[in-house]
């Protein structure tokens, strides 16, 4: 199993629909969300969590009451009562992505911005900096770096492990890891990495249809 939503919030959240989300979370999360000073941080934070549980939901025989989460010493986190469901988040502007396997999994998603090429320098290996400068620099500095943040999310020890001591043009053999695009329009790209040899299912949705297929999950 390996399925990835990817949610575009448009139109935005209305106010009842924060609140309402916000009631499906632990106190301690809605207290972590209360706590960021612009409004699309804080509804990215929240609808990411609540779509990560709703996708759990789906995938295993699981109320909601049974949801326990933790995290390793990296700060990814895991769902505690059930070892062969992992999940990971990601999201940036109005995108939010979800990745849901029976293995492990890591996903991330960007805008593609203009970028400092130093950056690249700072970060990228050598044959990662040579891809990049081939050609559409913005576009493929984003694909090398989704995929490196995706392979550390997936390897589950975030930024402590450097983005140069691997890389995503020639990937390691014995690692056997696969680097799916997931999405990619003018404004964002979307990779997931994962040893899954068989695609991932991919599900689209927006604000409305968010809405209607998570409340009734949860009731």
């Amino acid at each position: 199993m390996l399925e990835v939503v990817i949610l575009t919030v448009i139109p935005e959240l209305t106010q009842n629909e924060f609140d309402s989300l916000l009631n499906l979370v632990s106190p301690e999360k809605q207290e972590r969300i209360k706590q960021f000073h612009f409004f699309r941080d804080a509804r990215n934070c929240l609808a990411g969590d609540v779509l990560a549980r709703a996708e759990i939901l789906r995938s295993a025989e699981f109320n909601m009451k049974q949801l326990e989460f933790s995290a390793n010493v990296y700060g990814k986190p895991f769902l505690v009562n059930n070892s062969h469901i992992h999940f990971n988040i990601s999201h940036t502007g109005r995108y939010i992505a979800c990745a849901v396997s029976d293995e492990s999994v890591g996903i991330d998603i960007e805008l593609i911005t203009p970028i400092d090429r130093k950056i690249a320098e700072r970060f990228f290996t050598p044959d990662e900096e040579a891809y990049i400068l081939v050609d559409d620099y913005e576009r493929r500095f984003f694909e090398v770096w989704t995929k490196k943040e995706s392979r550390i999310k997936w390897e589950g020890k975030g930024l402590h492990k450097s983005l140069t001591s691997f890389s995503v043009i020639e990937p390691n053999e014995r690692e056997q890891l696969i680097y799916y695009k997931v999405f990619q329009n003018d404004e964002a790209i979307c990779y997931v990495c994962s040893k899954k040899r068989t695609p991932p299912s991919i599900r689209m949705m927006d604000t409305s249809e968010f809405m209607q297929s998570v409340m009734p999950l949860f009731n």
